[in-house]
């Protein structure tokens, strides 16, 4: 009601004044020992234009009573950073209005493109409204602030950090005031309690270093113990999360009454042979404050613990397939090779990790002469293929070709194919497990 009587008083000055000469207000503004004075001005093609031009002169007008600084006001009496300075005073320029009652429409004058606005409020009727505000800001600092000790005295910290914050954006209008209250100066307090509500705090973990599989969960659980200057600190909400490597684990838990919160991997999901998880506290009550106020916790140093995580090598499953079997023998060896170096051979080829197909082929060639008798010629070859069973990709192409193998003409095919056997493995046994060593699966 009392902007609409604003805008319409306005209204009836335009209609008075417009075709007047340009008065001297609008070009100079005027001084006053007793009255703040406000112009203002917007462009008439503003749908608003009269409302825009009276916001612009009470802006005017605040601005110069915020300048006047009380000695014992926030800024005064508070060291704080040239970032946290900017904040409330962006702030408070930015609520100015919230605390100018009184003020009148002197004149008005519209003229071109331009409509201007003169407001005056006089200095004593400011001061009363002040100080009537400025009880009420330091009552309500006051209830935060008693709030706010109490909850940190009892160990809840989350909760002093929101009131403390509530408090500071409740009262920050009047912060160019002197909230002091029995050499209580709320302000100072409040903030002060608001960025060192964490300070002195440390969390230690149950251990510094755990085993785990890819893939897996940890049986055992990680916890963390807050304390705050060397008192354990219940009911904060703690989080566990991967700051190097990744994975699954349970969500933010409250400490409990010995300060400690517990946490499970449900999961690891990196391959990674050294991960880290870090300890650290739940901000998620941060979205209960302003953002410009959570920067001001931000900016500050936040207790954290970390614990290594240390990765067992787990045997990947892998099915033998033969395809071709010649060197009959070999596949006994081929398959104790692979399950000596991490793999573990399976019987059941759909659940295998990997797919091996391994081949060996005999071949009889020429009689050459060997002194008492004649020997047989033999070719013998082994190839070994190992597939992720999964994508498909070809993980180990091996292969030992065409070894030549002297045999008597007369001995049996089961001791040619032995004397093959011994030859091929040989080379297998060189050269295989430091190639099976090597793949790497996804």
């Amino acid at each position: 009601m009392r902007k609409l009587f604003l805008i319409i008083a306005a209204t009836l000055f335009t209609v008075i004044h417009s075709g007047a000469q340009t008065p001297e207000w609008v070009t100079k503004h005027p001084v006053s020992d007793d009255m703040y004075i406000g112009i203002g001005q917007a462009p008439l093609s503003e749908k608003d234009y009269m409302r825009i031009a009276t916001e612009n002169a009470l802006s005017d007008i605040a601005s110069q009573i915020a300048t006047k600084v009380e000695s014992k006001s926030f800024f005064h009496q508070v060291d704080v950073d040239g970032h946290a300075r900017e904040m409330f005073e962006d702030r408070i320029n930015s609520n100015a209005t919230a605390w100018i009652e009184g003020q009148e429409l002197k004149d008005s004058y519209a003229s071109g493109s331009t409509y201007y606005v003169y407001y005056v409020l006089d200095k004593q009727t400011f001061q009363r409204n002040a100080e009537k505000k400025r009880q009420a800001a330091i009552s309500t600092g006051m209830d935060y602030l008693q709030k706010g000790r109490a909850a940190e005295d009892a160990m809840n910290l989350t909760q002093a950090a929101v009131l403390y914050g509530q408090g500071l954006e409740a009262i920050e209008p009047w912060m160019f005031m002197d909230l002091t209250h029995k050499s209580v100066n709320i302000p100072v307090e409040l903030y002060n309690s608001y960025i060192n509500v964490f300070s002195g705090m440390a969390i230690t973990v149950n251990t510094v270093q755990i085993e785990g599989e890819s893939f897996k969960a940890v049986s055992e659980p990680i916890a963390g113990c807050l304390s705050k200057n060397g008192y354990v600190v219940p009911n904060i909400r703690l989080k566990a999360e991967f700051a190097i490597g990744s994975g699954s684990i349970t969500p933010p838990v409250e400490t409990d009454y010995s300060g400690t919160a517990e946490f499970y991997i449900t999961n690891i999901t990196s391959k990674e042979d050294v991960q880290e998880i870090r300890i650290s506290i739940d901000d998620s009550f941060l979205e209960m404050l302003p953002a410009e106020y959570r920067e001001l916790l931000e900016r500050h140093t936040w207790p954290s613990a970390k614990i290594t995580v240390v990765l067992k090598s787990a045997p990947v499953s892998i099915y033998l397939h033969i395809e071709n079997n010649d060197l009959e023998g070999c596949e006994r060896q081929i398959s104790s090779l692979l399950a000596n170096n991490y793999f573990t051979v399976t019987e059941d080829p759909d659940s295998a990790q990997c797919f091996a197909d391994l081949s060996t082929s005999l071949e009889i060639g020429e009689t050459v002469s060997g002194g008492n008798y004649d020997l047989n010629t033999c070719y013998c070859t082994l190839t070994l293929k190992i597939y992720d069973n999964i994508t498909s990709d070809l993980l180990l192409d091996y292969s030992v070709n065409r070894v030549k193998v002297l045999t008597p003409v007369h001995k049996s095919a089961e001791s040619t194919i032995a004397q093959g056997v011994r030859e091929v493995m040989k080379r297998v046994n060189r050269e295989l497990p430091k190639m099976l060593t090597k793949i790497k699966i996804n």
